[in-house]
């Protein structure tokens, strides 16, 4: 930068720029209002999403070059290449505002924390350009990987509901494998009586808690009952995906609704686990237990009426019904039984 007089007018370009950039952001970070704009045609959104996303990227990087290394650069080229800049940021947004929340608020979500990120992350990189830290090497890259990214971006509704299901089923099974490792390592390692031990420098070492026989009775039926939640929402996500409508406004509110009943089958499950772990308290176990069961026929009960199920799909809802109840009794019986 050739004088003090044009250090500072550049710093000042840049940091106004940071206050677009934050009030742009102010501004996505707030519930909008429900858009006029309803009839939206998808191809045509993301066709003109992609593209815009694109630009960002290439700017971005202009951006970033402009000021690399020890290259000279006036108030004016900083000015022309903020306004660049801002057009594409402006553009970007004008396309997600175009966005109406009646294409389901699963999609809409993930498009808005999208924008969000980009919006955030050319924040990122002026201010590291204006505090002349190596860091916006770094920034900007992540600016690129972002800008791609935008491929594997939900298309509709129905994408961005399958998306939560897959998490939810992959963190139901991180769950029952927790519990069938922990009991598999204890059958293999059954260690030796410690109070038999002698003190440690005088420190007698506690006992290590093990399931007791009766704790064990209660183990098989509970990784049942989660075996069940999981395959409730496989066998959902499996319907959804084979019949799932993310155009249609009332299959949009069904897959809404029943993703939102899904969001919670995760901590449920992990709850559930963290109770049977000894030394068990059976009345925990029982409580823990009736919330698995009831999600798994919360899951059900609402995906046999909504659109993406049919006659044939009332087979494995009836039998994971039972499935749940049978795993239930038999939990509940145990437990009431000690």
């Amino acid at each position: 930068m050739a004088t003090a007089s044009a250090d500072t007018n550049i710093r000042n370009i840049l940091e106004r720029f940071e206050n677009t950039l934050d009030f742009a952001r102010q501004q996505l970070l707030e519930d909008s209002p429900e858009r006029e704009n309803q009839a939206i045609d998808l191809n045509s959104f993301w066709t003109n999403f992609t593209g815009a996303t694109k630009l960002v990227s290439h700017e971005a990087t202009k951006f970033c070059m402009a000021f690399d290394g020890d290259a000279i650069i006036s108030s004016e080229a900083c000015q022309s290449l903020v306004d660049k800049i801002e057009k594409t940021c402006l553009a970007l947004l004008a396309v997600f505002m175009k966005l109406s929340k009646t294409k389901g608020q699963s999609f809409y979500k993930d498009i808005h924390t999208y924008t969000l990120d980009i919006i955030q992350g050319m924040k990122n990189l002026c201010t590291a350009i204006r505090n002349q830290s190596s860091s916006r090497l770094q920034i900007v890259g992540e600016i690129w990987e972002k800008c791609q990214a935008v491929d594997q971006l939900p298309r509709d509704d129905r994408d961005a509901v399958l998306i939560t299901f897959q998490e939810q089923h992959d963190m139901v099974q991180d769950a029952v494998q927790e519990l069938i490792d922990s009991l598999e390592n204890e059958d293999e390692n059954p260690g030796f009586e410690l109070s038999l031990a002698a003190p440690l420098n005088g420190l007698q070492i506690p006992p290590v808690q093990t399931w007791t026989s009766s704790d064990r009775n209660v183990l098989l039926p509970s990784t049942g009952l989660l075996k069940a939640l999981k395959a409730c929402i496989k066998k959902t996500m499996q319907a959804i995906s084979e019949r799932g409508d993310g155009l249609n406004e009332a299959s949009i509110n069904e897959l809404d609704a029943i993703v939102e009943i899904i969001k919670s089958s995760s901590s449920i499950a992990d709850d559930f686990v963290l109770s049977l772990y000894p030394p068990m308290n059976h009345t925990a176990v029982r409580e823990q237990a009736s919330l698995v069961r009831n999600k798994c026929k919360e899951i059900v009960s609402y995906a046999k009426t909504s659109h993406f199920c049919t006659e044939s799909d009332e087979r494995w809802i009836d039998f994971l019904e039972k499935a749940a109840d049978h795993n239930w009794v038999r939990i509940h019986d145990m437990v009431l039984a000690d």
